[in-house]
């Protein structure tokens, strides 16, 4: 996934150089507290942007045009290319050195943040659940709080070749037909690519109940889990569509040179296909053996507000005019991001474009990657798919290893 950094928490290192942003004052506003209040002005707040070019530009210009209405001043930091990655911001907010507002941060990594109590509640009345999908919803809330404001989503669909396949798969049994005349392949290896069988056919990755993703419920050796597992394992075993060791690059490569019909990959890879001029389509992904669809890993790039920072009122308001509609729109038009506002991304603009109301189609199945701290373990344990995909291990033995490696994970994590 484009902009994909997992954050490791507990190895991370303080860091000495000098940090713009907010001081170390307390929070002069309640989170609970509606940022409608009044606004003091004459502030100066700092905004690290993790999105870089043409977005970060637009954020610029949202942030000035904002400071210039409130009579405040804005300075935006483009954060995108930190060799230190998203725990730049965890370090430097816990220094009391950090920025007052981040732009442009994948949610997955707000659970470790929120735990720390290093970013602040999203203020009632400035989230509205109603305006966005059940899974983007779920994304930005932490322990039944929502801690951030959804920007745009990232999430998987097919890509076919419109000169070989003339009508994209939609059922299992289609899929399977047209993988064996025109070739498939994925980075079947990558849990993030492959959750979409795994969820599909009934497994989870962490329970998710009553607001709250529950890390003693793993349900990636359940039958389900299992039944997926076997399935990706037969896609090389069985239908030889690709090898255990074949990753993103492989595929893609394959698929812009017209070797192979389909892949499955993000709206990042767009700009690529188009300058390669492979006439390429965009689907949403079949439906399983069960009749089930598939279930993607779903992203939401989001804003969130530093705990710390003294200008809490003033900082919600300026995250709301960053995750506006105006601005969502904005994001699609300079970088083709799909917005996350539900009535968004149900607009002509979005859905008489069909690669784009592909995307759309699949946040409806999308499931958040969990934004809570333990994931890490998951993703550090996920090199066990591979032992299945090749045979070294059944998928059972697999998925229970796999399971027994993140508990332990977990349990060394908390230590």
């Amino acid at each position: 996934m484009k902009n994909k950094i997992i954050v490791v928490g507990a190895a991370m290192s303080f860091l000495t150089a000098s940090l713009a942003g907010c001081g170390s004052a307390p929070t002069t506003t309640s989170a609970s507290s509606s940022s409608s209040t009044a606004i003091p002005k004459g502030q100066t707040i700092t905004v690290w942007s993790w999105q870089g070019g043409p977005i970060y530009n637009q954020v610029v210009k949202i942030a000035n045009a904002w400071a210039k209405a409130h009579g405040d001043t804005v300075k935006v930091v483009n954060q995108s290319n930190n060799p230190n990655g998203f725990q730049f911001y965890a370090t430097a907010a816990r220094s009391g050195k950090g920025p007052d507002v981040v732009f442009g941060m994948p949610h997955d990594n707000n659970g470790l943040f929120a735990e720390e109590g290093l970013i602040s509640p999203v203020p009632q009345g400035d989230f509205n659940p109603a305006d966005y999908n059940a899974s983007v919803d779920e994304a930005v809330t932490i322990n039944d709080k929502v801690y951030s404001l959804p920007d745009f989503v990232q999430t998987t669909a097919l890509y076919y070749n419109k000169s070989m396949i003339k009508t994209p798969p939609k059922t299992w049994a289609q899929f399977v037909q047209d993988a064996n005349k025109y070739g498939f392949m994925y980075p079947q290896h990558n849990l993030y690519f492959n959750f979409a069988v795994i969820g599909g056919m009934g497994g989870y990755v962490f329970k998710y109940q009553n607001g709250k993703l529950d890390p003693q419920n793993i349900g990636l050796n359940t039958p389900g889990a299992i039944q997926g597992f076997t399935l990706m394992r037969e896609m090389d075993s069985k239908y030889h569509w690709m090898t255990p060791s074949t990753d993103s690059a492989v595929s893609l490569s394959k698929f812009t040179a017209g070797k192979i019909g389909m892949t499955i990959n993000g709206p990042w890879d767009i700009p690529s296909f188009q300058a390669a001029k492979i006439p390429f389509g965009v689907a949403p992904l079949p439906t399983l053996p069960n009749g089930h669809p598939m279930t993607p890993f779903l992203g939401v790039i989001t804003t969130f507000v530093n705990a710390r920072s003294p200008y809490q009122a003033a900082d919600w308001s300026l995250a709301k005019a960053l995750s506006s509609s105006n601005a969502q729109m904005e994001y699609f038009q300079l970088e083709q991001q799909i917005p996350a506002l539900t009535s968004l991304r149900e607009s002509p603009t979005i859905q008489n474009n069909a690669s784009f109301k592909a995307f759309s189609d699949e946040v409806r199945y999308a499931v958040p990657m969990p934004n809570i701290p333990q994931m890490q373990a998951v993703w550090s344990a996920m090199s066990v798919i591979e032992d299945i995909i090749n045979g070294k291990l059944t998928p059972t033995t697999g998925a229970n290893d796999f399971v027994k490696d993140i508990k332990q994970g977990i349990k060394v994590a908390q230590s």
